[in-house]
């Protein structure tokens, strides 16, 4: 296994989420470090964009927002999203993301898998 050390936003074809709204821009994928990490993305939802309630059975998430507005639902928690604020999603936890301000909601996150 080739071990990947650097990537440049510019350099990455931008992917549809497997949600079917929003893109993702993909830094490193599973395998292509020596970790539990499942993948390490930057994300952009446009106003109005959302991904339907659903969990992962074996995978922690954790987003970081850096512009825009929006509301995470997890579990039975509604939490409101800008600029400077960490989540961190168990696995198992049903949640749900949408954008619901007037600009981009962009994001940086990652998964870990768990045991």
């Amino acid at each position: 296994m080739s071990e990947k050390i650097s990537a440049a936003l510019e350099e990455i074809t931008p992917l549809i989420t497997a949600h079917g709204q929003g893109e993702k821009f993909v830094f490193l994928h599973k395998g292509e470090s020596k970790t539990d990490l499942t993948q390490f993305a930057y994300g952009k939802f446009q106003p109005g964009e959302a991904c339907e309630m659903h969990r992962h059975e074996t995978m922690e998430e954790f987003f970081y927002f850096l512009h825009g507005e929006g509301e995470y639902i997890i579990g039975h928690a509604k939490i409101q999203v800008r600029p400077g604020i960490f989540l961190r999603i168990p696995a198992k936890t049903p949640h749900l993301l949408k954008a619901t301000g007037m600009a981009d909601l962009e994001f940086v996150y990652f998964g870990i898998a768990t045991l």
